[in-house]
């Protein structure tokens, strides 16, 4: 049954600025499991300092004479994009909420630099031309400062973005992300590059005893076989060879007791994995059923909490390579993101879900921007200032992101997730090497020559 559609409050034209404001739709009920198929693949591909700003400080009050578009004398017009209906829309629902929160937590704060950032959504239903027509819109007709994008079709838009220097943060799920030449354009993780592997996969391998590596590629599509080539790589770099041989997963004609025997056959004890949802779940009850002795189980999209809860201990060891701290540390940059989801995205229910952490990161990667660009910001100084940055998201990401160096690479930097003997959650796979709390709960290596 299709879901109620949101409903749009519209003010009258003194207040046009903040365009249409969100009143909730109805979310998935309380306990709901999460739809996390599509959000494997894009974020495999994030409190207490959060850099959004609070406008504390001596240059807080907003600077008079500014003249760029989106800026006003107390308002910072901002846009967003995602796909309310259409391809994408069930996966991504939760990124609204997540937009929503980290907008209204800085609007408690004090806003920036002294100004309230208001916002207008418009819905490109995951499709290209739709794409270029909304992102127009927001930019010409509500005359926004910038945008967020959690859109699987912003390549649509991109080019008009482009030629007029709007700033956009956005989730990476197209490879035009990883270019350096659209320094517009910020994400703070990739799912594509074409830059060399990291050495932590292969580190962490290393450390849980593996000695011997296949990599299981899928026949359907090749965008997730990209991370499974730098994984590969990884082991490699490690001193843990790949075995020889086709191991092909194809959710329609593959036995999965047959590719774990496959697996037991070639004498394996580290597989990677790149799916997600029920397709890697049927890969791990197929290793286990075979009875092959495989040590670690490595998967990027492997932390999904639905699919623990369908498959339980059958998927007992398997490991989540995640590019951001996951909610089972707990820390206080965490804390700060559920108060704000309680309060201000209390439609979204359990407010722990990846999707809706991801937007609030990437809105807060832009809040993070305009607070170090200054109380009267051009559109370009954003842009310059944001590449010369480092961000961690005040404590979400396991490891700084160079906003110049890092674009299109894959992080150096891991939390690392294993499902518990029991098949009920995950725990954080601890590394030996750490020193403190911080430190044992990641994995960062280095970047491996090419």
């Amino acid at each position: 049954m299709r879901r109620p559609r949101r409903r749009l409050r519209r003010h009258p034209p003194s207040s046009r600025s903040r365009g249409a404001v969100l009143e909730p739709r109805p979310r998935d009920r309380p306990g709901a499991p999460r739809r996390t198929a599509l959000a494997a693949v894009l974020v495999t591909a994030l409190a207490a300092g959060c850099g959004g700003g609070s406008g504390d400080g001596p240059d807080a009050s907003p600077a008079d004479g500014c003249d760029t578009p989106g800026i006003g004398a107390d308002e910072v017009r901002l846009g967003f994009v995602y796909p309310d209906v259409g391809a994408g829309n069930e996966s991504l629902a939760p990124a609204m909420s997540g937009f929503v929160a980290r907008i209204e937590q800085a609007n408690a704060e004090g806003g920036i630099h002294g100004r309230k950032i208001v916002y207008t959504w418009r819905d490109d239903a995951s499709e290209i031309d739709q794409n270029r027509e909304v992102v127009r819109q927001l930019v010409e007709e509500q005359d926004v400062f910038g945008l967020v994008e959690t859109s699987i079709a912003a390549s649509g838009g991109l080019d008009y973005l482009v030629e007029r220097d709007i700033p956009v943060t956005g989730m990476p799920a197209e490879p035009f992300w990883t270019d350096p030449k659209y320094r517009n354009m910020f994400a703070y993780a990739y799912v594509y590059s074409d830059g060399p592997s990291v050495s932590t996969f292969g580190d962490y391998a290393k450390a849980m005893g593996g000695t011997r590596a296949a990599v299981i590629h899928s026949d359907v599509t090749t965008a997730a076989d990209g991370i499974g080539g730098k994984i590969s790589a990884s082991f490699e770099a490690a001193g843990i060879p790949i075995a020889p041989g086709n191991f092909i997963y194809n959710p329609v004609i593959t036995s999965p007791a047959q590719l774990g025997q496959q697996l037991r056959a070639a004498r394996v004890d580290v597989v990677t994995a790149v799916f997600s949802g029920k397709d890697l779940a049927e890969v791990v009850r197929g290793i286990r059923e075979a009875g092959a002795p495989v040590k670690v189980i490595l998967a990027p999209s492997g932390y999904d909490k639905a699919m623990v809860n369908e498959y339980g201990r059958t998927l007992s060891g398997l490991t989540a390579a995640v590019n951001y701290v996951p909610f089972e540390i707990g820390n206080p940059a965490h804390q700060k993101y559920l108060e704000a989801m309680n309060v201000y995205a209390p439609e979204l229910q359990p407010p722990d879900q990846e999707l809706a952490l991801v937007s609030y990161i990437l809105t807060d990667l832009f809040l993070y921007g305009l607070d170090k660009a200054g109380p009267c910001p051009t559109r370009a100084g954003f842009i310059d200032t944001l590449r010369a940055s480092q961000y961690d998201a005040g404590g979400l990401l396991p490891g700084p992101v160079d906003m110049t160096k890092d674009v299109g690479q894959i992080a150096t930097c891991y939390t690392f997730m294993q499902v518990n003997d029991d098949g009920t959650g995950y725990q954080v796979a601890q590394n030996p090497a750490g020193t403190d709390d911080a430190s044992r709960n990641r994995w960062c290596g280095h970047r491996l020559e090419q």
